[in-house]
């Protein structure tokens, strides 16, 4: 028999076994109870809590011949067989990453008008939905808002906010939570028992916290790290890198007692043990949020400020661990927390005063020393002073303009600088800054997960406000050649400029920069 992988064995049959999401759960089956099923649903929420197979369950729901309780599928009649083996040909899953164009829309809307071939009714289920382009979301309107009465739809999503509320208005919103620590836990212990594995409490509760709320992370990870059907702390800890809670208490207690020298030591340790930086300031993040919602409900403002601090510094260090020395951001952050570092951030170097020739000036006139007041030497350093702010920058679009030359040049990835040099700064609403792009090359360059992110940590770190950044590209309107053409004798034909795409490819490849 096929070897199928632990998350698709345990995918939930049934909405009892459905974990985490009893708001979407009563919702449905009461929405069976009484008859009023709707034409399209919109799945939202975090990957891995359930969106798709919540979807399948409602597509068994809508087929099953023998409704148990008027809403729970049977699993027996050869509709619930056929959903749960991908083999029903009125469902029908479509993947709006692949299939995102408006001729896809086309061809559903076509076929949507055909009679179900076997079963009840016909279920489309539209996976990463956001993904699909205006003109497509645009063709689907209609179809949503009327469908045929054999016909449901289910749009399932990670980023409800791409989709037009054109859309949403026509469909009934679920939004998916982060399934619990203690949920997620409940579920491996009894995955862990079918399977015969010996899995140790301590090592369920790591890959728990460790998933951030997705069940299919989490069990995909139960899979991976079991040994000879056995799984244990150490195991878990050594493959994700993740900090066992001694460590990260030894680092709180160091840095509220000041103590450098002991911090650094930790982070030295994580060092040589290879630990993953940016997985340890999550989890050391973590247990200081915990910290300070303990300091709150105890009224300890001084821990509530203390815990504030720390947060604060721990996540400017996390937007720098990408630098060549990895622990380098960890050791300056902690070094900044556990040393009074401000009045050194005041002090400027003293002017440069020669002393010889001020005594010689005063023996021949000192009534010219007494017009120069103290004050005016050291006027020059306070100034500087007042210069150097911390304090967040306006957001209107003359300060990003102004400062943009900023941003472009800490950006550290020479791809992406390259690219944001091609683009500007367009517009601004409330917090999202949209960049407009000649071409879609540096575009889609930008957009590029992991660019986006080093973009926004770096207006975060200049602008002071947590901004998002948002794309288009500008539409060039062609002129005819020939309109005004000068004589043939007079006309000076330039060579022809270089494939920009060409360049643009190399400069990706070496990770180059245009000279001008």
């Amino acid at each position: 028999m096929e070897e199928i992988s632990l998350y698709r064995k345990y995918r939930p049959h049934n909405f009892d076994n459905l974990v985490g999401q009893d708001h979407v759960k009563i919702t449905l089956m009461n929405a069976f109870k009484s008859g009023h099923v709707s034409h399209a649903y919109l799945f939202t929420g975090p990957r891995g809590t359930g969106k798709t197979s919540t979807a399948r369950l409602l597509a068994k729901a809508l087929n099953c011949t023998n409704l148990k309780d008027g809403f729970e599928p049977c699993g027996e009649c050869e509709f619930c067989k056929e959903i749960g083996e991908g083999r029903l040909i009125d469902l029908i899953e479509i993947d709006a990453a692949s299939n995102r164009g408006i001729d896809e829309v086309r061809d559903l809307k076509e076929k949507i008008n055909f009679a179900p071939t076997r079963s009840k009714v016909k279920v489309y289920i539209i996976d990463e939905v956001h993904m699909m382009t205006k003109e497509a979301f645009n063709a689907l309107l209609k179809t949503l808002e009327e469908p045929p009465a054999h016909a449901y739809f289910i749009l399932a999503t990670t980023e409800a906010h791409k989709i037009p509320e054109t859309i949403i208005s026509r469909c009934q919103r679920f939004d998916f939570k982060r399934i619990t620590t203690k949920a997620l836990m409940t579920r491996l212990g009894y995955i862990a028992q079918l399977e015969g594995i010996a899995a140790e409490a301590d090592a369920l509760e790591a890959i728990s916290k460790y998933v951030d709320g997705g069940l299919r992370d989490a069990i995909g990870l139960l899979e991976q790290l079991t040994l000879d059907n056995k799984l244990n702390l150490e195991r878990v800890q050594g493959l994700l890198g993740i900090s066992g809670l001694s460590l990260l208490e030894n680092m709180y207690d160091a840095l509220m007692n000041n103590k450098t020298k002991e911090a650094l030591v930790i982070v030295n340790e994580l060092h040589i043990q290879g630990s993953d930086f940016r997985q340890f300031s999550h989890e050391f993040i973590d247990l200081l949020r915990n910290k300070m919602l303990e300091a709150m409900n105890a009224d300890n403002r001084r821990n509530v400020a203390r815990a504030i601090k720390m947060i604060e510094v721990f996540q400017k260090a996390q937007l720098r661990l990408d630098a060549d020395i990895p622990q380098l951001a960890l050791e300056i952050a902690v070094i900044e927390l556990t040393n009074n570092l401000e009045e050194f951030q005041t002090l400027k170097a003293e002017p440069r005063v020669e002393t010889k020739p001020v005594e010689r000036v005063a023996e021949r006139a000192p009534e010219r020393v007494a017009e120069k007041p103290v004050e005016k030497i050291i006027s020059k350093p306070v100034e500087v002073a007042k210069e150097v702010s911390s304090a967040p920058i306006d957001l209107n679009m003359e300060n990003i303009l102004k400062n943009w030359p900023r941003v472009v040049e800490r950006i550290k990835t020479p791809s992406l600088k390259n690219s944001l040099k091609n683009g500007k700064p367009v517009s601004l609403d409330g917090a999202e800054l949209t960049l407009q792009f000649a071409t879609n090359f540096h575009k889609d360059k930008v957009f590029e997960s992991a660019h986006r992110i080093e973009l926004e940590g770096v207006m975060q770190e200049i602008f002071k406000h947590g901004m998002k950044a948002a794309f288009l590209v500008k539409t060039v309107e062609m002129k005819s050649v020939v309109e005004d053409e000068p004589p043939a004798h007079n006309r000076y034909e330039e060579p022809p400029a270089p494939d920009s795409s060409a360049v643009d490819e190399a400069l990706e490849i070496f990770g180059g920069q245009v000279m001008e």
